[in-house]
């Protein structure tokens, strides 16, 4: 742990060190101090409360010129004992949920290419103010033996050779951070070996060298150096930025005031502790007045960060966290369903919702819209509702109204203040409204909050009854022919067994493919429908469907989260994704739907200037793959759907002269088709950054949304949105080398599209 001036912070770390479990600390602090802190970093060495349990605390003071030579005869004393892993540690760092630092430990000795588990780091994190970068996650994975973990490869430029001038890391890509970084003590013994003789004077300059070292190291011998890093899922900490603890004298007092408060009434006890006496203990709490700040409250209980969605580390003061007030006459949430020819999925989506937790019964309500579905959805929707009250069924008159059109005619009948789409095929998380709430109530200039969803596969099994038996405690077993599937070319002779679990009937036993599948039709009865009567329809020679699930895969989506970013980004991409998003209706004067097939694209790019859309990184709907999804049957359409919104909108916006083949070049950076058309793109893009520094980065006017997204942001945005041109401008570059114009009469006819009125 190193600290420099700033006991009060250095305090509050060594507290939080009680939420790392599963691991034996061997806690050793660098301090250095100016005058006015020595006394306080001396009370610390001895304070009773730092005593925890499973934790051993050493201190090091450490002068001018003596803090590398310190530091690398410790690492290479723990080298030596045996002591396979280091956290490196800032004071800033406060610990507010615990870590299992033994799974931590295990990614280092299981995977020989991690090199670091950054603690500082999660999914959430984008902006990093220390290099003003805006970066949302890379690529993570799920490492395979402990879902709380991801692991990325950080990328680097590999065509700077290593006697260069190689520029810093930084981000997800940065190989050594000093916040909160678990590395194995071999390896750091052994680089900081190669740095001996130098000339280190804080904190600061050994961070430095060591980056700078470890970057050309990393490009001359990748072997030692190895591209992979970790971080957990779930947010461990938060680091305060010093400067609301105002000057180092006044932090001082800070610490001072708290530990007064806390051993006024035991300051003898406390003199023998420490070992001082009375008057020395009197004399270092003399003149302490009452120094209670609120940001003083938010480092000594950081446990009140938990709930706050936070996209970078370095955080000011905890704002107040809840979750909106329900109106008396009115559902705080209304549910929107559009549900066509989904029997077999529409009752785990709904029970889905009733899942939802951390909200009292009553303050939602569930809007399906019945698209003239031409299977029993209506009848399985109607007895779900017959005992819920809470749901309410719009009939679309035998009249397919598309998905677009569906959500026109339910917003109308939702009374709620804030309306929640989910598909009728897909399942919410349990947390999801949750989540999206707290958001909201955290930033009321969010008119839309989205999310990432983890796809999962279903596929229905077919089998034909030969022969059953009725068990007293209620299973069946049958032995089944299995009909032909996938590669299979032959029946085979089967026997499972049947239970029912609540309403559903599932595969409680048998081949392993069949393992927990639910059943969905036993000849011409539905279960959905009458889930009693599966074992009077459960006959020999009777034919029955089967449903089955693969677990959910890692989480997709879109990669931009600030609502600015969000802004941008639709131009190239689809960056909300629809059955996840939630909106604040007090924004909206009217439906935000467009009868479009691509609804969400035309969503985003039909926003109102005062209306912003935000995403969350946390998964907040599991989100069916079947053979009858809607995004592979209609990708044509909803791919000219999206040319269409993008055209539409730079036309609308920025008076671009742009046709649906310029369009369709921007959108997923496929690129132009003729250098003449990149060209023309790129000074369209141009013409959009000015736009957009102008009117939401740097703005005349400066209202509460810009306080709360972007000030001290500027530069980090700026840097974000010329990525985007820039990245389209290297494929400009790259296409026009090998590119050859297409004739004005070239037999290949492209469909035109001209925007709704």
């Amino acid at each position: 742990l190193f600290t420099e001036d700033r006991p009060l912070q250095c305090y509050a770390c060594l507290k939080s060190l009680k939420h790392l479990r599963n691991a034996r600390l061997n806690v050793t602090v660098f301090w250095a101090a100016e005058r006015s802190c020595i006394h306080s970093y001396q009370l610390l060495e001895a304070l009773p409360e730092l005593r925890l349990p499973n934790v051993e605390v050493a201190w090091q003071e450490v002068k001018k010129g003596q803090l590398f030579e310190k530091f690398s005869r410790s690492v290479g004393r723990l080298s030596v004992e045996g002591i396979r892993s280091l956290l490196i540690l800032s004071d800033t760092a406060v610990f507010h949920t615990d870590a299992d630092m033994s799974a931590a430990t295990a990614v280092l000795s299981d995977r020989n290419d991690t090199f670091a588990v950054r603690l500082d780091l999660n999914p959430r994190v984008e902006f990093f103010p220390k290099s003003q970068l805006c970066a949302s996650a890379p690529h993570l994975k799920p490492f395979a033996n402990d879902g709380r973990l991801l692991l990325w490869t950080r990328s680097f430029d590999a065509s700077k050779m290593a006697y260069e001038a190689v520029p810093r890391e930084s981000g997800w890509d940065e190989i050594l951070d000093w916040t909160a970084t678990l590395v194995r003590a071999a390896q750091i013994s052994h680089f900081f070996s190669a740095l001996q003789g130098q000339d280190v004077q804080s904190l600061q300059q050994m961070d430095d060298k060591a980056a700078d070292w470890l970057s050309r190291r990393q490009r001359m011998k990748r072997s030692e150096v190895s591209h992979r890093s970790a971080c957990f899922l779930e947010p461990l900490l938060v680091t305060l930025d010093p400067k609301v603890f105002g000057s180092t004298i006044e932090a001082d007092a800070l610490l001072r005031w708290t530990l007064y408060d806390s051993w006024k009434d035991r300051l003898p006890r406390l003199a023998e502790k420490l070992r001082w006496s009375e008057a020395e203990v009197m004399d270092y709490f003399k003149g302490v007045g009452e120094g209670s700040t609120e940001a003083l409250q938010c480092l000594l209980d950081p446990s009140r960060y938990k709930d706050y969605y936070l996209d970078t580390v370095q955080v000011g003061l905890a704002p107040t966290t809840g979750l909106p007030q329900q109106l008396r006459d009115a559902p705080l949430v209304s549910w929107l369903v559009p549900a066509r020819n989904c029997e077999f999925f529409i009752l785990d989506c709904l029970r889905s919702i009733e899942k939802q937790v951390g909200l009292s019964p009553g303050c939602f309500e569930v809007v399906v819209v019945e698209d003239a579905s031409e299977d029993r959805t209506d009848a399985v929707l109607h007895r779900f509702a017959k005992t819920r009250p809470y749901v309410r069924i719009i009939e679309s008159d035998g009249v397919q109204q598309g998905v677009g059109g569906s959500l026109q005619v339910g917003w109308s009948h939702c009374r709620g203040s804030y309306i929640a789409r989910l598909d009728a095929d897909d399942e919410a998380e349990p947390e999801r409204l949750l989540k999206q709430l707290r958001f909201f109530e955290q930033h009321p200039e969010v008119s839309i909050v989205g999310g990432r969803t983890s796809f999962f596969f279903s596929e229905q099994r077919k089998f034909s009854v030969e022969k059953i038996s009725q068990k007293e405690d209620g299973r069946v077993v049958a032995a089944v022919w299995r009909e032909f599937h996938g590669q299979q070319t032959s029946r085979a002779r089967e026997q499972i067994c049947l239970v029912q679990r609540g309403e559903d009937v599932v595969v409680a036993d048998g081949p392993a493919e069949y393992s927990n599948c639910r059943l969905l039709l036993v000849g011409e009865e539905s279960i959905a429908v009458n889930p009693d009567r599966w074992q009077q329809a459960l006959l020999p020679f009777a034919e029955v469907l089967l449903l089955r699930s693969d677990p959910c895969e890692p989480a997709s989506g879109s990669r931009w989260q600030h609502p600015s970013l969000l802004r941008v980004a639709s131009i190239f991409e689809d960056v909300l994704i629809g059955t996840t998003a939630c909106f604040r209706r007090s924004h909206f004067q009217e439906c935000p739907f467009s009868r479009e097939e691509a609804e969400n694209h035309w969503l985003m790019v039909n926003l109102e200037p005062n209306q912003h859309a935000a995403n969350l990184t946390d998964v907040l709907v599991r989100t069916r793959r079947h053979e009858g999804n809607r995004a592979v049957r209609d990708e044509a359409g909803i791919h000219e759907s999206k040319c269409a919104a993008v055209q539409h909108y730079l036309k609308k916006t920025f008076n671009a002269h742009i046709d649906m083949h310029d369009a369709a070049a921007l959108l997923n950076f496929r690129g132009p088709r003729t250098p003449e058309q990149g060209d023309k793109l790129l000074q369209i893009l141009e013409n959009v950054e000015r736009s957009f520094f102008g009117n939401y980065i740097r703005p005349s006017e400066k209202g509460d949304f810009f306080n709360d997204f972007v000030a001290g942001r500027e530069v980090a945005l700026e840097r974000a949105i010329i990525s985007m041109r820039l990245r389209f401008r290297a494929l400009h570059q790259e296409l026009a080398q090998v590119i050859t114009n297409v004739p004005d009469n070239s037999p290949r006819q492209h469909r035109s599209r001209t925007p709704p009125r």
